[in-house]
């Protein structure tokens, strides 16, 4: 199995993923399945207050897809039930994207790029499809966090 490494900062060639972030909000979910819910209702609300000019449901979409590959792969099975838990931060950039990072409790993820790609599950290719930029890097604490940069679009109708 090989294991990719990543710098302490994402790494990006996008402007709108290092422009300085205007406004955000983070929560705490439950590292288990119920989390989708969760996250999908506060996503809704917290991107809908940061005034993000794009497709809000597509916003929810990739959480949904970070979520649920965080619940599924991000916490090692030695973590006790009651400590197993996500964070889940959204931002808006000065540019306006969108800025989406799910932390978990692994800090490693094998193939990470092949994944993006669709060669290892579907999750983090959908949200690719969705228009994402993925990357993930290591935070200066545990784990590691998968973020997800949308440009900003048309308003929902």
């Amino acid at each position: 199995m090989t294991v990719e490494t990543w710098p302490l900062a994402p790494a990006s060639t996008d402007d709108s993923a290092t422009s300085p972030i205007v406004s955000s909000f983070t929560t705490h979910l439950p590292g288990a399945h119920w989390a989708l819910h969760a996250s999908r209702t506060w996503t809704r609300r917290m991107v809908t207050i940061l005034g993000w000019h794009a497709n809000v449901q597509s916003a929810v979409e990739v959480v949904s897809r970070l979520v649920d590959n965080g619940v599924k792969h991000g916490i090692p099975d030695t973590v006790p039930v009651f400590k197993r838990q996500l964070t889940l931060t959204v931002a808006i950039t000065e540019s306006g994207s969108l800025l989406i990072d799910v932390a978990d409790m692994e800090s490693v993820f094998p193939d990470f790029e092949a994944a993006v790609r669709g060669e290892k599950g579907r999750g983090l290719w959908q949200v690719a499809r969705l228009g994402a930029q993925v990357t993930c890097f290591l935070p200066h604490e545990a784990g590691k966090t998968v973020r997800a940069v949308l440009s900003p679009g048309s308003v929902d109708l």
